[in-house]
């Protein structure tokens, strides 16, 4: 039993101060919602849309919440078990997305609860929706999961952002990108018109045009602070990472959001200027594999300590866009286009490296080979999920294809974003110990083949 209690308490300690401070922004986005429902203003659950639907539905005057994350905040301190022993209980497959689960445990007590968020619910919870934002990008269980929910939350409407994902060669036929960008256009604008029908008002273009100019310069710093952690020893970890990462991913149009980032910018350089590792004793670097076990960060804690193994970098589709060439935005008035831009690039951003290496599907392919080449990696932690197939169907092929080509090695420790019953702590550290001489063993093969 204390055994239990130990492992539903390893929270990662994080490196830098401003990681330590970045729950602030979680917890705003709930506060923010609570409060706009009190005030009778409308609050709706958004999957992440990488900014294609947010920012729309933000200068509309709604507050977003984001389920994926409020799972995720649950998972982490501790709190996501009940609502997925409730998703069970209702009938829903232990398989699916553990974020989906967690969602809908939580629903049917939001239901029964007379739709006030139970005085026990993590942040405060999420207040009930007048819109279901949903997304096609990335996740087949998206179509379904927002559908699902009228079981708890009838009557709420769904609306489903779609967005092209074409093949890594099919992305340089000539007009096809110019071709999804008109086509993600025409959606959102549909998606206005629905908005204003929803909420009997008229959408403000020169405030989306603020949001979205805000959302860039906020993106753009994000980026900068990536690059600054090319540098060994790596200033930063992935420990860092996914506490920081709320601020750009979720709050990109919030001055505040833009203000934190100019502090981790800041507290990032002054380590890389100062040669001060995140961690003491780095003597490896690795490129974490998809979503993190958000209830076990504490895990790379003790891989740090113990094997000097830094993180230092990971989750490819948390980071921040690649920026757009000026060249492709400039003379670009209409806020909508800049949005589809933004979401096209986010899932094409590494398509020339995909192609360079002949690797499908370069959405996911591409940006791990950068990472894994450009931050100087000695090997891979891939963490394939139990209840997440698009986050973990093309781990092994990456994992292969990133050890035959770039010789560096990857270990695969199995476990789940959610489900902290799933991830086995002493299996993970003994795997883990066990591919030190093979980090070892493929370093060497580098330094002969002239790849360091």
């Amino acid at each position: 039993m204390e055994k239990e209690k130990k492992k539903k308490k390893r929270t990662s300690s994080k490196t830098l101060q401003t990681a330590r401070e970045a729950g602030y922004f979680g917890k705003k986005i709930l506060a923010n919602a609570l409060q706009a429902q009190e005030e009778g203003r409308p609050t709706g659950w958004s999957m992440v849309t990488w900014y294609q639907g947010e920012l729309i539905a933000k200068a509309m005057g709604m507050e977003i919440v984001f389920p994926e994350n409020y799972g995720a905040f649950c998972a982490a301190v501790g709190a996501a078990e009940a609502n997925l022993e409730t998703s069970d209980g209702e009938g829903f497959p232990s398989t699916i997305c553990g974020y989906a689960r967690n969602c809908f445990g939580y629903a049917k007590k939001l239901a029964e609860n007379d739709f006030k968020p139970p005085e026990d619910s993590p942040g405060g919870g999420m207040a009930k929706p007048a819109l279901l934002l949903a997304s096609g990008t990335a996740c087949d269980a998206r179509y379904k999961w927002f559908q699902a929910l009228g079981r708890y939350l009838d009557n709420t409407p769904v609306w489903t952002l779609d967005l092209p994902q074409t093949g890594t060669e099919e992305f340089y036929i000539p007009g096809n990108k110019e071709a999804g960008i008109r086509f993600i256009v025409k959606h959102l604008r549909e998606f206005v018109a629905f908005l204003e029908n929803l909420l009997g008002k008229k959408m403000d273009y020169d405030k989306l045009s603020e949001i979205v100019d805000q959302t860039l310069k906020t993106l753009n710093l994000a980026y900068e602070v990536d690059l600054l952690r090319k540098t060994v020893p790596a200033p930063m970890v992935a420990q860092d990472f996914w506490a920081i990462m709320v601020a750009h991913f979720y709050l990109p149009y919030d001055p505040e959001a833009y203000e934190f980032y100019q502090r981790v910018y800041d507290e990032v350089k002054y380590r890389v200027d100062n040669r001060i590792g995140a961690i003491p004793n780095e003597k490896y670097r690795m490129l974490f594999v998809e979503l993190p076990p958000w209830g076990s960060l504490g895990f790379f804690d003790e891989l740090a300590e113990k094997f000097g193994i830094a993180m230092a970098i990971e989750s490819w589709s948390y980071h921040t866009v690649v920026p757009i060439p000026e060249e492709e935005i400039e003379g670009v008035t209409d806020p909508l286009e800049l949005i589809a831009r933004l979401s096209y690039r986010k899932w094409s951003e590494f398509n020339d490296v995909a192609l360079k290496y002949e690797l499908d599907p370069g959405l996911f392919m591409g940006g791990y080979f950068h990472f894994a080449k450009e931050y100087q990696i000695d090997g891979v932690f891939c963490h394939p999920l139990m209840s997440c197939r698009p986050a973990t169907y093309t781990l092994l092929h990456a994992k292969n294809k990133i050890e035959e080509i770039l010789k560096i090695p990857g270990v695969v420790v199995e476990g789940d974003i959610i489900d902290m019953r799933v991830f086995n702590d002493e299996e993970a550290f003994s795997k883990v110990e066990a591919f030190l001489e093979t980090m070892d063993h493929y370093r060497e093969i580098r330094r002969k083949e002239g790849l360091m």
